[in-house]
């Protein structure tokens, strides 16, 4: 019983590897990402602000994460079904520069409260959180109406 269940999963695990497989850069850039910014706010979190490792800030971590992983295999999926696998890459690199974005700026945050003094960090912060918006469109304006956009949320539910 045990041996074909495991022969079972193996077999799935294996057709989903290869059936992912243009996306294995792709997934490999999200866990760099994700791992970066984890190393990093735990070192700044444990080092300069004398938190405590917080089990449940990485489990959210983590889940967020997993929640990446399914949005762009959901649009890997959906893509490849309708016939383009191309548009759902494309659609999926848009996807993974907002994390690599959003990502960045949390790392370099993290990074300037280990080197506080360090200009090379505050400009490359700057830089990060400033003047590359300016050249992702919709970003700026999202930035600008986060406020209302968490609140219509919150109205929703």
């Amino acid at each position: 019983m045990f041996d074909t269940i495991k022969n079972m999963v193996i077999s799935v695990t294996s057709v989903m590897i290869g059936y992912f497989a243009p996306l294995k850069n792709i997934v490999f850039v999200i866990f760099f990402v994700f791992l970066m910014n984890t190393i990093f706010g735990l070192v700044a979190g444990i080092g300069v602000q004398n938190e405590k490792f917080d089990l449940k800030k990485f489990f959210r971590c983590v889940m967020e994460t997993f929640v990446f992983y399914v949005l762009v295999l959901s649009i890997y999926i959906v893509g490849e079904k309708m016939g383009n696998p191309s548009g759902a890459i494309q659609c999926i690199s848009g996807v993974t520069y907002a994390i690599i974005y959003f990502y960045s700026v949390n790392i370099l945050r993290n990074t300037n409260k280990l080197f506080p003094e360090n200009k090379c960090i505050k400009f490359l912060f700057y830089i990060v959180s400033f003047e590359v918006i300016k050249k992702i469109p919709y970003l700026q304006n999202y930035l600008d109406k986060q406020d209302e956009v968490e609140k219509k949320i919150k109205e929703e539910d």
